[in-house]
């Protein structure tokens, strides 16, 4: 997407080459860093393609296997637990995205024993988070009835489906600590890695799912095999971190309270926009499942994937530019910023008409040919969900941009404010009009909130740079 070495290594020679040695000195410096930075994007986008497609054969894999394992009943149980368990990732409480700036600043300048002040002061009130919601959600999974926690979906209150919540919110809240291993891979500029462990994870649970179709019928089964490879692939990544930076668990002193304190109030802004996914992409799902019946909530939460594919392989993408923007930004690279932006921006609205006109060609037939079922999704609902795949990728790409300039508080707020406002209209929009409505209402939270907001902070940004 972003070719930066060659254009501005002319240009930045061009005002200092006749500086004396000192300069040449920097600016081969700079040349070198421009170099590192787009290798390490250049990494994280070919192992994050690779990520991204098992992700997606994974989705194509595991709906229609499910699908037509448990019935449509059966399904929408499955996507309500998924949906309700994804739910306990807001106790991380955004501690895991506060880490990134300061580690990657502590890395820059070799500093270990911070970048080990700032891992303890965040993992351990992780670790403490996790035992509190495991205290409380998993006794509420086991004794309350299932009826009251899915509704519809689990009304029949089998044992089938409360051993299935059981492993689905036992696997998310031990995910809440191990969290902070993707987060400082990112930090360390090492996304390649934690990419490809996720490839590696993608394809045992393949492997899981496949084995399940052909052995069970089971809801507990298939929850199982969708949740724990991960978890599994999560510890051995985390083990390989801290095995090769065993320096970043060694006590130096006392525990950091002051430094916790601090990524505490970062975390719970940055949390705010991690739990906009749940707000956006899983609570429709469960609200749905929860007050419609299956013949209404299987086809949508069916389509809700449909759409998460192409925002899923663009997030992965625009990810890596989280870091690489910190840097550019550290080392006053105005022309690397501005070319980001500009090709970025181009990109996005190309790709973005692409899935739109795929979505309305064809996306009827793709559906079809991929569930073997006939589920049918009118050229209305289908053009609302392309346009939304393009707001919500340029969305996306301001949020990690402004990230990357330090601007946690406003991008966090942004992201935040249209996920709350929208996760308030669902049961209205259900209401008015069912699930065509919430496609309208998640296109116009973008349009008339964080679409025009975060360029405009961008621009804000971009021009600090050049004064500086």
């Amino acid at each position: 997407m972003i070719d930066i070495v060659g254009g501005q290594t002319g240009e930045v020679s061009g005002a200092e080459a006749s500086s004396g040695p000192k300069a040449q000195g920097r600016l081969a410096t700079a040349i070198g860093h421009r170099q590192e930075r787009q290798q390490r994007i250049n990494w994280a986008w070919g192992t994050s393609l690779l990520s991204t497609l098992t992700t997606i054969a994974i989705q194509l894999l595991a709906i229609p296997l499910v699908y037509r394992s448990l019935g449509q009943g059966g399904y929408a149980a499955y996507a309500s637990i998924t949906a309700a368990a994804g739910m306990i990732a807001v106790l991380n409480m955004g501690i895991g995205g506060s880490l990134v700036t300061p580690i990657a600043a502590a890395a820059a300048e070799g500093n270990q024993s911070r970048q080990a002040v700032l891992v303890q002061a965040g993992l351990a009130p992780l670790i403490v988070l996790c035992l509190i919601g495991a205290s409380i959600v998993i006794p509420a999974i086991a004794l309350l009835p299932l009826g009251t926690i899915f509704g519809k979906a689990g009304a029949d209150g089998s044992i089938d489906l409360r051993i299935a919540a059981l492993i689905a919110v036992s696997a998310a809240l031990a995910a809440v600590p191990l969290s902070a291993t993707d987060i400082l891979r990112q930090a360390f500029q090492e996304m390649h890695i934690s990419n490809l462990y996720g490839a590696a994870a993608n394809v045992l649970i393949c492997l899981a799912l496949l084995a399940a179709a052909n052995y069970s019928t089971a809801l507990a089964v298939f929850v199982a095999a969708f949740t724990l490879p991960l978890l599994i692939v999560r510890i051995a990544n985390a083990g390989l971190l801290f095995g090769g930076r065993s320096y970043l668990l060694r006590m130096c002193g006392d525990f950091p309270w002051r430094e916790s304190r601090l990524l505490l109030d970062d975390g719970v802004r940055y949390m705010a926009a991690a739990f906009s996914f749940v707000l956006v992409y899983q609570w429709p799902v469960y609200w749905i499942a929860r007050t419609l019946p299956a013949s209404q909530s299987a086809p949508f939460a069916i389509f809700m994937q449909v759409v998460l594919f192409p925002i899923s392989f663009a997030l992965g993408f625009l990810r890596p530019l989280w870091s690489s923007t910190a840097d550019a930004h550290a080392r006053g690279d105005r022309t690397w910023i501005d070319n980001q932006i500009r090709k970025g921006r181009m990109t996005i609205v190309l790709a973005g008409a692409g899935v739109l006109a795929t979505l309305l060609l064809v996306g009827q037939q793709i559906v079809r040919i991929w569930i073997r079922q006939p589920i049918l999704m009118d050229w209305q609902t289908r053009g609302l969900a392309g346009a939304y795949i393009m707001l919500a990728m340029w969305e996306y790409f301001h949020y990690v941009l402004a990230l990357g300039f330090g601007r946690l508080r406003e991008t966090t707020a942004a992201i935040f404010q249209r996920a709350a406002g929208f996760a308030l209209a669902v049961p209205l929009l259900t209401m008015m009009g069912g699930v065509k409505a919430i496609w309208v209402g998640m296109c116009c939270s973008i349009l008339f909130w964080s679409a025009w907001r975060l360029p405009k902070l961008l621009q804000t940004q971009v021009a600090r740079v050049s004064e500086g």
